[in-house]
């Protein structure tokens, strides 16, 4: 937690009173002006209390105070004095000025090994993952011997970047010391095989170990779960002496991640203490498999049970609404958003607003949106989908311009997929598509995806300029994608079309992706239909039935009574 100057001052006059307090056979205290202005004597403090203060600074996150106590030692020729030198790396770690902490890494006359695992340590917490490897190269090619810390922070480097044979090396170093088959480094080791894939070793080590704690077991399910070895991950949870809430959410996961929700909900069953991100796994995993009518029963299930709903369960329930459009339910959830104080979080306001997009009440999308204290891009995102959804291009298109105006925000590619379709919905001109589509590239490094070609395509084939669309289509490189053709082959069934269409369809023969697409069957089927061809019409549905291809019928759901039907 960061402080301000005056809160600093007032806080290192408190801690060095406090640290002195304690300390006093250390050394002569220091004698402070005031709360907001402090002053060093020139009467030293010893090494230890200086220490201390430095931890505590580091706790506390007072990054201000570690540079000045910095200043203090350089000037009062504690620079050279390692064990002060490391504490002052760790309060620049802890403050998360890692910047600070190497530089003042290399100014240490002699680095010893707490001195290299802070700054690796560092670089690996911080996610920068190759650095701490390459300091971690350099301590071997010191004169100071690395320890088991520094082993396990090394493999930790090496899990995150999948660097299985250097993992591999480092195991072998390991297992030449001797502190291979202790619980922190057996753990580590685990991890590092289940990351980078190799499941043979993490069992192997894991079976070699000599004592395994509950996190040995957790690192070896999550190995299994991770590697998609479900029956290997269910023997060892079974073998497991005390299974705690870690273990079972793994596997929940797991199931969940692989489409196996019938077992991730056994779980969930048979688990004696489910928290709230149990729940929350498999509610999500509903909402991603489209799974919207079991995603609503097992929220009324966790409503009725008193699980404390949190803001991951509301947006994942809110999405699982927009899709159904069940209104009712989703402003029964935002009352319930709204009692609970989570309606000012952001992944709650976007989801609300999606959720009132989709269900077609914009005012209220709209309110939800100019209330937001703070809106960050997908909140801008939303709403602009919202617009584009219900038909309103013209406020999308001003609330994109709108968006460009704020200072801390770059459109991504959504925002353009999104400003695009709002484009396709109404009666922009297809020169001013093309320069939004160019904008991306050109102005914000953006490469366009298939998404943002086939809403330039759709808007051409509706204002039916299907051959002008093809031009596109291989002006911007995406000639031998299947899918753009297969979106112009849409656009010239809307414009009824037949000779675009052959052509189109000629095309994704040579791209082999005709022969089993029941979309290119059924929309040649229409046109030829529609121009009075019912020989060829006869002739496209017999080539169906040989290739067993198959039109799939449409649903949709209603609701009566609360109930989906």
């Amino acid at each position: 937690m960061r402080r301000s100057v005056s809160e600093t001052h007032t806080a290192l006059a408190l801690l060095t009173d406090a640290v002195f307090a304690r300390n006093s056979h250390a050394g002569p205290s220091l004698h402070r002006k005031s709360p907001s202005s402090t002053s060093w004597t020139s009467a030293k403090p010893g090494a230890a209390a200086l220490v201390h203060l430095l931890r505590v600074s580091g706790d506390h996150g007072y990054v201000s105070l570690c540079r000045q106590l910095h200043g203090y030692l350089t000037k009062h020729g504690f620079a050279s004095d390692t064990t002060v030198s490391n504490s002052l790396v760790r309060c620049y770690k802890k403050t998360d000025s890692l910047g600070d902490a190497h530089k003042l890494f290399y100014e240490i006359p002699d680095p010893n090994v707490i001195s290299w695992n802070s700054i690796i340590s560092g670089c690996v917490q911080s996610g920068r993952f190759e650095e701490g490897i390459g300091l971690f190269l350099e301590l071997e090619r010191s004169d100071v011997f690395p320890n088991a810390f520094s082993f396990t922070v090394a493999l930790a480097a090496c899990a995150r970047l999948r660097l299985l044979r250097f993992g591999s090396s480092i195991h072998s170093k390991m297992v030449k010391v001797g502190i291979e088959k202790g619980n922190v480094a057996g753990n580590c080791l685990i991890d590092m095989y289940g990351k980078c894939g190799s499941l043979e070793d993490a069992v192997l080590v894991f079976r070699d170990m000599e004592e395994r704690d509950t996190v040995s077991w957790n690192t070896i399910v999550a190995s299994c779960a991770r590697n998609e070895e479900l029956e290997l991950g269910l023997f060892f949870f079974r073998q497991m002496p005390n299974p705690d809430t870690i273990t079972y959410n793994e596997l929940i996961d797991a199931f969940v991640k692989y489409g196996d929700m019938n077992m991730a909900i056994h779980i969930l069953s048979s688990m004696p203490n489910p928290n709230t991100s149990s729940w929350n796994s498999i509610l999500t995993g509903y909402v991603n498999r489209n799974q919207w009518r079991e995603a609503l029963e097992l929220f009324t299930t966790m409503h009725s049970e008193g699980v404390e709903m949190d803001e991951y369960a509301i947006s994942a329930i809110l999405a699982a609404i927009a899709a159904l459009s069940v209104v009712s339910w989703g402003s029964l959830i935002h009352s319930c958003a709204l009692k609970r104080g989570l309606d000012s979080l952001v992944v709650i306001a976007a989801a609300v607003i999606d959720m009132y997009s989709k269900c077609g009440q914009l005012k209220n999308a709209e309110l939800m949106f100019r209330t937001m204290p703070r809106k960050n891009l997908i909140a801008w995102n939303t709403m602009i989908s919202g617009y584009a959804r219900n038909g309103n291009a013209s406020e999308a298109i001003k609330l994109f311009h709108h968006m460009r105006q704020e200072k801390f925000l770059k459109p991504d590619g959504i925002t353009f997929l999104n400003l695009l379709a709002a484009c396709s919905h109404c009666e922009v001109p297809i020169q001013e598509m093309i320069q939004y589509f160019e904008s991306m590239a050109n102005d914000y490094g953006i490469k366009p995806g298939v998404e943002h070609i086939c809403s330039v395509i759709r808007a051409m084939g509706q204002r039916g300029e299907v051959w002008r669309a093809k031009q596109v289509i291989q002006e911007f490189g995406f000639g031998l994608n299947g899918v753009a053709w297969r979106a112009l082959l849409g656009a010239c069934g809307a414009c009824r079309d037949l000779k675009a269409a052959r052509m189109v369809t000629s095309k994704l023969i040579q791209l082999g992706e005709a022969d089993e697409d029941e979309y290119v069957y059924v929309v040649m089927s229409n046109l030829y239909a529609y121009s009075g061809k019912w020989r060829d019409v006869i002739l496209i549905r017999k080539m169906m039935r040989d290739k067993g291809v198959r039109k799939e019928p449409g649903s949709s759901w209603i609701e009566e009574g609360n109930v989906f039907m």
